[in-house]
């Protein structure tokens, strides 16, 4: 089939045609597909998928062959320049060629399969490629820049994947959910990377209940890049609200910089970390403030008609005081971690077996990479609800020259 395009030009249509013909592409928005082994996790096999396309519907199948292009490995290397990537050897990729159908009718395939095995013998001191083309679609053109798949094996790092919260707010939908009820111990723990300290926003909330317990960044009578704790008690008799905080010049943050940020609250007694070095300490339990524990279950709401304040991440009060940057590895256990576990190898960026403790009660890892959902890893499975579908980053942490 060819298409016949009119040129428009003005207000006027030009009797010239332009004749394009209906050629199969794969559909992709990037030709570069990487699969990053989880090597920690003792991950020895994975997948990928290749959906392929054409511009207009055929009234025949097209047949899409695709064949292994060992050939293009320079291709490769000079067009991401990466001239230290290697050839996956024979044998990893189980498929040799692969057929995807374009069903008559349609213009679009459904997903063909490639599935990688025996990743555990690679050597990760090396990054792989393994290209794969096209060789043919029935007796249909083949559009040239779109016809090649590389797909990219490197060892993962432990955090990969990570959420653009700016402009966003995430929450649980925790009404029943006792093991955050009037918590006299609780650690909070996240990795943040602001962007925008410096903006008119003054406040950067991380996690937390506004005039409760909020873990955040910057206040009206504090620096913009500097971390606080700020803690409030309502007294509805006295109509007031007392309010107590933890902060100073050492908490104060850089942009565009990872930070592992971990909160104590033991009976009211307020510990502060920061990339695991004890940055602030306070006491929330007498004076006016009498705060011995912190009662995070609140139904969830717009806090709107006097209905009280609850729980969010990357968000508080109003939408000027988001998050505005990204966030991974948000974490709430319901006792004291001791600094030794703070500081425990590759805490910061991973818990393993999750599910097997039960003084962690939520895990959101932020490393889904679609949608608005925000999986808690956690035995208690209560997914955060992002307000818009979140902008997912690529990152590797720890990055090797982390400060």
């Amino acid at each position: 089939m060819f298409l016949l395009l009119p040129i428009v030009i003005g207000c006027g249509t030009v009797d010239h045609s332009h004749t394009f013909a209906n050629m199969v592409f794969i559909s992709a928005s990037s030709y570069q597909n990487e699969l990053r082994v989880q090597t920690d996790e003792n991950v020895t096999s994975m997948s990928s998928e290749i959906t392929v396309a054409m511009a207009e519907p055929e009234d025949k199948d097209v047949n899409v062959l695709f064949r292994p292009a060992p050939e293009l490995l320079e291709r490769y290397r000079l067009a991401y320049y990466d001239d230290q990537v290697q050839l996956l050897p024979d044998g990893y990729c189980v498929e040799g060629a692969v057929t995807a159908v374009i069903s008559a009718g349609n213009m679009q395939s459904m997903p063909v399969e490639f599935h990688f095995e025996g990743l555990d013998r690679l050597d990760w001191s090396k990054s792989y490629v393994w290209p794969v083309t096209i060789d043919s679609a029935s007796d249909m053109e083949i559009l040239e820049s779109a016809r090649t798949m590389y797909f990219v094996i490197k060892e993962a790092s432990l955090v990969n994947v990570v959420a653009d919260m700016s402009g966003n707010r995430a929450w649980p939908v925790w009404d029943d959910f006792t093991e955050v009820s009037n918590m006299q111990e609780f650690t909070m723990e996240a990795l943040v990377n602001g962007t925008a300290f410096n903006n008119e926003s003054s406040i950067h909330t991380i996690m937390g209940i506004e005039d409760c317990f909020l873990v955040r960044v910057g206040d009206s009578a504090i620096p913009k890049n500097q971390l606080q704790v700020a803690v409030g008690r309502i007294d509805k008799e006295a109509n007031t609200t007392y309010r107590y905080s933890v902060s100073n010049s050492s908490m104060q943050l850089k942009t565009d910089r990872w930070y592992h940020v971990a909160v104590t609250f033991d009976n009211g007694q307020i510990s502060v970390y920061v990339d695991g070095d004890l940055k602030g300490t306070g006491d929330c339990s007498g004076g006016e403030i009498q705060m011995p524990s912190v009662n995070f279950q609140v139904a969830h709401s717009e806090e709107d008609e006097g209905k009280p304040r609850c729980f969010w991440v990357g968000y508080s009060y109003d939408d000027d005081r988001s998050f505005d940057g990204l966030l991974s590895e948000v974490r709430m256990w319901n006792r004291v971690l001791s600094p030794e576990e703070i500081n425990s190898d590759n805490h910061f960026y991973k818990v393993a077996d999750p599910e097997q403790d039960e003084s962690l009660v939520a895990y959101w890892k932020f490393c889904d990479a679609q949608g608005k959902a925000v999986k808690d890893y956690s035995a208690y499975g209560n997914d955060l609800i992002a307000e818009k579908d979140i902008v997912w980053r690529t990152v590797e942490l720890p990055v090797k020259d982390y400060e």
